[in-house]
């Protein structure tokens, strides 16, 4: 298995000023106090369109969060352009798509990425119905399982105002950030895309301004 150097900055250079953000990123969440019991919490990583940085974002957190010592797994719920597994350099054969279907059970859809403390269910693939899948029965019970194993579970989505996938995770998650990048998100995209999260019930937990 091998990693994207470029994307996970977190890992792979850990002394940088980018590495030290995540981390602080990290630290402002556990502020936040979201975990009232002995289950792991839900986070979600949003933005309002595509290609702007959530994916990195929420990877990168994710070994900020294992190097920490946390157990952490990252669910690739983009069933539209998932890309979770490129870049921790994983198959996508078996993964949330054929959980969702019945086909496969959660012990053969999860993935070690390789890094202690960290794990992953890539999209498994693109079906045709990723909506339907996301607002099943079975995803609750996934997270459900997943809170029991996991102190951490963080979940990608699809942009929030392109596609109503975000709205559906939005209600199984303890806490959502949202990712705008600088010099392409517009303002209106930034102030919608809250809104329908918050219509969703969601917890915004804070904006992340990318570049």
């Amino acid at each position: 298995m091998s990693l994207l150097s470029n994307v996970l900055v977190t890992e792979t250079d850990p002394n940088s000023a980018v590495a030290e953000t995540y981390r602080s990123l990290r630290t402002s969440i556990r502020h936040k106090r979201l975990k009232k019991s002995d289950e792991g919490i839900v986070l979600m990583i949003a933005s309002p369109k595509a290609q702007e940085g959530k994916t990195t974002t929420l990877s990168n957190l994710a070994v900020a969060f294992a190097q920490d010592g946390q157990k952490v797994i990252v669910v690739d719920c983009n069933l539209r352009q998932p890309s979770l597994h490129t870049i921790y350099g994983l198959s996508s054969d078996a993964g949330l798509a054929q959980y969702l279907k019945s086909v496969s059970p959660v012990q053969g859809c999860t993935s070690k990425a390789a890094l202690p403390n960290l794990h992953l269910i890539t999209s498994g693939g693109q079906p045709p119905n990723p909506s339907e899948l996301l607002g099943s029965p079975g995803m609750a019970e996934l997270l459900d399982h997943l809170k029991q194993q996991y102190d951490v579970v963080l979940l990608d989505s699809p942009s929030v105002l392109d596609y109503t996938d975000a709205g559906l995770l939005a209600e199984y998650s303890d806490g959502i950030l949202l990712v705008v990048k600088q010099d392409r998100t517009k303002r209106e995209w930034a102030k919608q895309a809250k809104e329908r999260l918050e219509q969703s019930g969601a917890r915004i937990l804070g904006m992340i301004i990318n570049k």
